[in-house]
């Protein structure tokens, strides 16, 4: 297993960190309703809403990944490891996600997504495209919970506009940092 790389981004959303750990943790099997990436997903097994909790991720027809949440503080942060599956040269993924309330309707998420690659020399590669997915994930998350509309990917590019916008007059915010 090679070196995990660290690849941070983060969002302000306009929902509470109630709100937003609902679906993004109670709702675990529930990912489709805003990551555009994600055909369709539902929780298997039995463990539900805590660690253990697992789901299923269609990615393109017939392609599945698994993913698990395997730790937990409070309503604060989660860690989800992909178990089964995954990405063309990619070794190790798994994603911290964080929430912190900055008022009653505001919610500051951050997402440290781990990487490594097969080869190692890939991350060079492969940390663009991952950097533009998982802010995909995060501006689906806040549309979705803002509007309560579904995020796909025949929506996404409109979606993605609106929100670049906001980036643009500093309401939303992106950071890249590669360990």
């Amino acid at each position: 297993m090679g070196k995990l790389h660290e690849i941070k981004l983060e969002i302000d959303i306009n929902a509470s960190k109630e709100a937003i750990w609902e679906t993004s943790f109670t709702k675990f099997g529930e990912v489709n309703n805003f990551n555009p990436l994600i055909l369709s997903s539902h929780d298997i097994g039995d463990v539900r809403n805590q660690v253990g909790a697992e789901r299923a991720c269609e990615i393109s027809a017939g392609k599945f990944i698994k993913e698990k949440i395997t730790s937990s503080v409070g309503t604060e942060s989660f860690k989800v490891d992909i178990i089964e599956g995954g990405l063309p040269m990619m070794g190790e993924m798994n994603a911290a996600f964080n929430l912190n309330a900055l008022d009653p309707n505001n919610t500051n998420v951050q997402v440290s997504l781990f990487v490594s690659t097969k080869p190692a020399a890939m991350i060079h590669v492969m940390k663009g495209m991952m950097k533009a997915q998982f802010f995909d994930l995060l501006i689906g998350l806040k549309y979705h919970l803002e509007t309560g509309m579904l995020v796909t990917k025949q929506n996404m590019g409109t979606i993605r506009k609106r929100y670049k916008a906001e980036a643009a007059n500093n309401e939303c915010k992106r950071e890249l940092e590669i360990a």
